[in-house]
């Protein structure tokens, strides 16, 4: 087991069908103890469940990223737990809600740009994709350095690299916005905290079948998503989310120990930078 023994802060991993519960999942499957962060506090039994199945210690704790003072509370009660943390993944985001009711409410309909959007939506969603991975990256650096093999991956998207084209729905201007920014932030991390022994990374899904975008697509049927359907992704299908996730725990392990900086793209080539 590659990470045998390590401890990981997953957040956004309480929500069944997720990237982040399917990335935990993976990280204890390879050795590493889990901390889930979330707001979705109904999916913390199923979520430790999983976990301790394996074998594994898990410790679900709810908090909202986008609070720097519960970012860093966060990091205080993982050490506290497990008396180290050597990886962190900032699984947790959205592009049109951020809430436990965003599970079972129907998505927002109509394009939400830049031009047309309001101050509350602007700051709400780049508070959970952005600010979130900053505050959590900050307050865990300290454990991270002192690990001497940490590492950190953080979510960016294929709306980083090209937008989102006017009239699509279920994504937004802000989230692509907001997802640039953490490929910055993430190169940024990487210069910082590459002396300590810490890499940093990113992947930049396109589509991927979470039980988020089946209801999406349920609701607006695929072709008015934000990405224009399997018709435009060669290999004729979207990403799920165990495939996404593989790729995540590679890049907590020594294996991929010379990799940091980087930004990969997960899209079935659908775009390419």
């Amino acid at each position: 087991m590659t990470l045998a023994d390590r401890v990981a802060i997953v957040t956004g991993a309480a929500k069944p069908d997720s990237i982040g519960h399917a990335v935990a999942l993976g990280l204890a499957r390879e050795g590493a103890h889990v901390a889930v962060a979330d707001l979705y506090e109904a999916g913390f039994p199923g979520v430790t469940r999983a976990l301790e199945a394996t074998g594994r210690r898990c410790l679900a704790i709810r908090t909202d990223v986008a609070d720097p003072r519960a970012a860093e509370a966060l990091v205080s009660q993982v050490a506290l737990a497990f008396g180290r943390i050597d990886v962190l993944v900032n699984a947790v985001g959205g592009s049109w809600g951020i809430t436990p009711a965003d599970l079972t409410a129907p998505p927002r309909r109509g394009f939400v740009g830049l031009t047309n959007c309001s101050p509350e939506d602007w700051r709400t969603i780049l508070s959970v994709n952005l600010d979130g991975a900053f505050y959590c990256a900050r307050a865990a650096a300290p454990h991270l350095r002192a690990s001497g093999s940490g590492a950190i991956v953080n979510f960016a998207s294929v709306a980083a690299r090209k937008g989102i084209a006017p009239g699509s729905e279920g994504s937004s201007g802000p989230y692509a916005v907001a997802k640039a920014g953490i490929i910055a932030l993430t190169k940024q991390l990487a210069l910082e905290l590459g002396p300590s022994g810490v890499r940093v990374n990113c992947v930049a899904p396109g589509v991927v079948l979470s039980g988020r975008a089946r209801r999406l697509m349920a609701a607006l049927g695929e072709e008015r998503g934000p990405e224009g359907g399997r018709a435009v992704v060669p290999l004729g299908r979207f990403a799920t989310v165990d495939e996404v996730a593989a790729l995540v725990v590679a890049l907590c392990t020594d294996e991929t120990g010379y990799v940091t900086g980087a930004t990969i793209d997960v899209n079935g080539a659908s775009y390419s930078a």
